[in-house]
């Protein structure tokens, strides 16, 4: 069998877009896990100086033995290469979810690219430079703009949830966004005003989606801005400064 190389490790690490160390990672474990089946025995195998090492252990009235598993004499290369393959497809999309697990909850831009019966798909901007797509259900928009979002049309979101499912035998990242939770309205105001109001403590106490949300503040909200946001989300929006007593 062909022992992975320096040339297939990177062949992996450009298809499936994971670094050399979790591909060689990736590798290591599954033959091991493969090798431990096929042998009966615990098996550990170790990618060092170019090429994977293996050794098998089991217990003997004498102690633990070690033995050296020869892997040249394996055989089913393109068995091992399809397993390896779904294995690094996981380890993918679970590095993307925890790449993006912290952009979760927070206000992220993006376009319009398609219309299903029950939700839009969404081209996100994000800032890690990859194209990201997420969808957003019908329920998650307001009855105001639910048949008013056009292909093209680039709007804000709130980044409800990123997790991993299985299409098939296939994992794959999934991103949800919505346009009704009271969140978008705090962070979407937020976004606007810029970093120098860092002190600024905002609460969406109640959202009438398309109609009013009201919310409270601990300091001056510019009105330009509030506009904004209330254009944007196709609502008016009411802020009220709340004094904070010591």
């Amino acid at each position: 069998m062909d022992i992975p190389d320096f040339q297939i490790i990177n062949a992996f690490v450009d298809q499936h877009r994971l670094s050399r160390g979790q591909v060689i990672a990736e590798i290591e474990r599954t033959f091991s896990s493969m090798l431990s089946r096929w042998h009966h025995k615990h098996v550990v195998v170790v990618y060092s100086d170019g090429q994977l090492h293996a050794l098998g252990y089991h217990d003997d009235v004498s102690g633990p033995v070690q033995t050296p598993i020869d892997l040249t004499a394996m055989r089913g290369w393109n068995s091992i290469k399809r397993i390896l393959d779904k294995n690094l497809n996981a380890a993918t999309c679970m590095d993307e979810v925890s790449r993006y697990k912290r952009k979760e909850n927070s206000v992220v831009w993006g376009e319009v690219i398609s219309r299903g019966v029950d939700r839009l798909n969404i081209e996100l901007e994000l800032e890690f430079g990859d194209t990201i797509y997420a969808s957003c259900p019908l329920n998650y928009l307001g009855q105001h703009e639910r048949n008013r979002l056009v292909i093209g049309d680039r709007k804000a979101f709130h980044l409800r949830r990123i997790e991993a499912i299985m299409i098939g035998d296939t994992p794959r990242t999934q991103l949800t966004v919505d346009r009704v939770s009271k969140t978008l309205v705090e962070k979407l105001l937020k976004q606007l005003l810029g970093p120098k109001y860092t002190t600024l403590k905002l609460s969406c106490r109640k959202r009438y989606v398309g109609k009013k949300s009201f919310v409270e503040a601990n300091t001056f909200v510019p009105k330009k801005v509030i506009l904004q946001a209330a254009h944007e989300l196709g609502e008016h929006i009411q802020v009220n400064v709340i004094k904070v007593t010591r």
